[in-house]
Order: C-alpha cells, then structure tokens, then sequence
C-alpha cells in the first residue's frame, strides 16, 4: 500500500517509458516488504539540474540514471565514488547523509557478463559505441589486461575523447563507424541500440562474427539478440544484456538500502516483464515482443539499457 511513508525511487532518462528496471527493483522491493516504489520518470536534457533537485527536496534514496544523462548528471551531484569518477559517467545516484553521491554500477554489471563467456585469453577487442556503457566496458576491458581495443562510433571524435578520458591510449583506439567491418578481434562488444527494433541491420556481419572468440550484446532481450543468435551459430560464447541488468541492478539496491537481492527474484521479474511487454534496456522503446533492433545502421551516440 502507498501512504505518506512510502520511499520513491526510479530511474531518469529520455526516453525511458519502457525501462524494465521498474520491474526487477519493484520485484526486489516486495521480497524486502520494503515501504517503497520504483518508477521512470521521463527527464530530458532541460530538465536533469530540476529532477536532481528533487531527489533533494523529497529526501529520495536514490536514482538510476540511463540515456542521455549519465555524463551530464556528474556536475550535479556533491561526490562520486570511485569507479563513476574514474569512467566518468554516473548511473545510480545515491543519498549519503544530506550529499547525493554519484555511483557507476555498470562496472560490476559488465564484469560479470564478461565473466559469463569465459574471456581469459582474450586480448583484443572491437566495441560498438561511446556511452555510459561502452565507458563501462571500455574501463574494464582495459583493468583484464586486453591489448587492444577499438572504439567504433558515430562521431569519431567522440570516441577519441572517450579512450583518452579513459587513459585508455595505450591500448584504444577510435576507429570510424564504416570501418568496423574491416576490423578482427578476440571479443566482440555491442553498447549500441542496434539490435532493439525489428528490420535493424545487424551491427556487425556474419564475416566479423565468425572470427571472433566471443561476443557480449548489452541489448537485454531475454531470449537473445540476432547478433548473440548468429554468434551462437558459430558455436562462440555470446550473452546478451540481462545479466548486466541485473548485476548493477543488485549493486544498485544494495547502494540505497544495504541489502543484495536474490538473482531469482530479479530474473523472474525480467522474464515475466519482457514476455509481457516487449520492453529493452539500451535506451530506446520496443512495442512488441521479439523486436531486434533500432531502424538505423549508425546508432546514436547514447545508448545503455537501464
């Protein structure tokens, strides 16, 4: 029941109507029996310094934060911890005493994936994208001692600044979007939202993919991806975004309320919301169930799956 006592948290982004972390923090919630509630709030640029005041002035616990603000949102806050310091970039916010600390669970999120498909002996990469988490796997990537790792986005620019941010120079590199294809790498990384909607090219072809030693897809589709489909059809290890999800998800509550949740209770949720509604997690709105991808053969330069 929600009274004057209930506790409001969620998740901010534009746009963010079909975000499935409602339902595996909702889910986390109930099993805690926890006085509080978890929504999307659909927040654009405009208005990020306004719905951070809030979080303030209603004494949330917190937030999670996806596409386009997880970069944006870091002057706002009073401190970061470590690791959104070190990525620069920010996707749950956290209320420590009267200061709002910003935190970057997407590391965690990412390590794990990345553990799932048995990396050791990986030593080069090709990466799709340039937000928070491509900043993310970037980051780690380069922390498991992978030689090489390119950088492939829409303005390569961007993806030049995001590898020095990183103090990455040593071992990334920005390639142009077009060159992808021209490229061979141990581990295949997808932090685009191609692979949301259906009609989208695949991100990456069948020539690339079979030459690879794995592939992590960050779209969180359950049931798989095209891209993780074709992976898997070469006999390579591949996962799509859920795991992910739900590993930063389960850092997330335990950052606003000191408890993990169980992986079940939070799968379960997931399971039951995308076969319900067909929603993803990379930032961008599937209406039915089974879509694969964004209609674009560039993708945006945000991206993330909150």
């Amino acid at each position: 029941m929600i009274d004057s006592e209930t506790r409001v948290l969620g998740v901010i982004g534009d746009p963010v109507a079909r975000s499935l972390s409602p339902a595996i923090q909702n889910a986390a919630l109930e099993h805690y029996r926890l006085n509080a509630r978890y929504f999307a709030f659909q927040v654009n640029r405009g208005s990020l310094g306004g719905a951070v005041d809030a979080v303030r002035a209603l004494g949330m616990p917190g937030l999670n934060v996806t596409i386009p603000h997880k970069e944006a949102i870091l002057p706002l806050l009073d401190r970061l911890g470590d690791e959104a310091a070190r990525t620069g970039a920010v996707n749950t916010v956290v209320r420590r005493g009267g200061a709002l600390e910003g935190e970057n669970t997407d590391v965690l999120g990412f390590r794990e994936t990345l553990r799932r498909i048995r990396a050791r002996g990986m030593r080069t990469a090709l990466l799709l994208g340039k937000g928070g988490a491509a900043r993310a796997a970037f980051f780690v990537l380069k922390e498991e001692g992978f030689e090489e790792i390119l950088v492939a986005g829409r303005k390569l620019a961007l993806g030049k600044k995001m590898v020095e941010s990183l103090g990455g120079e040593t071992v990334g590199r920005a390639i142009p979007w077009d060159r992808r294809e021209e490229t061979e790498a141990d581990l295949l990384v997808n932090a685009t939202p191609l692979g949301m909607e259906p009609g989208d090219p695949l991100p990456l072809s069948a020539r690339v993919v079979r030459k690879a030693k794995g592939v992590l897809d960050l779209v969180v589709r359950p049931r798989g991806t095209r891209l993780v489909a074709l992976a898997r059809s070469y006999g390579i290890p591949a996962e799509e975004g859920s795991a992910m999800l739900i590993a930063q998800g389960r850092e997330s509550f335990r950052l606003w309320f000191g408890k993990t949740p169980p992986i079940s209770v939070m799968e379960g949720a997931l399971l039951a919301a995308a076969g319900a509604g067909g929603r993803s997690e990379n930032g961008r709105a599937s209406s039915k169930r089974g879509r694969a991808g964004e209609t674009r053969v560039a993708p945006s330069d945000d991206e993330d799956r909150r």
